[in-house]
């Protein structure tokens, strides 16, 4: 299974490792499922990741952090955007997320905003499903 994290869901689990968001980074580890990754997603997930108030309430160190991220880019199917359908949202950040999705022939997108993909996600085929969906969906072996 291919997935997608969107910047928010990946932010979900470095601010609190007790979430699901943060089981799903755990499960791709382990490579239960890719993750799919271009460039441009990472330094979005890297330049959020490192704000203040992230930092902040998720009690580890901008290095801890900075390491969290290296190791998902390590584990990360990485996908080559050839092709942009844009525009496809009203976030020209989900329309990055989308991008990926589709170029890497991804089966989900992981996201808390699942009402802003669905519609542009769906129109690929590709599904859309908040952290907690997704993790009821592996953990009944789908």
């Amino acid at each position: 299974m291919r997935i997608v994290l969107d910047t928010a869901a990946l932010i979900s689990s470095i601010r609190s490792n007790t979430g699901a968001a943060a089981e799903i980074v755990r499960l791709a580890i382990l490579k239960r499922f890719e993750v799919l990754m271009d460039y441009k997603l990472a330094c979005e997930y890297r330049q959020v990741a490192m704000r203040p108030d992230h930092i902040a309430t998720s009690g580890r160190k901008a290095e801890d952090i900075e390491d969290f991220i290296v190791t998902l880019e390590s584990i990360a199917i990485p996908v080559f955007v050839a092709t942009r359908h844009r525009p496809l949202s009203q976030d020209v950040n989900d329309d990055m997320v989308l991008d990926v999705a589709i170029n890497g022939h991804a089966e989900i997108v992981v996201t808390n905003n699942v009402k802003d993909f669905a519609l542009a996600a769906g129109k690929f085929g590709i599904k859309v499903l908040t952290p907690g969906q997704f993790l009821m969906k592996i953990r009944k072996g789908g």
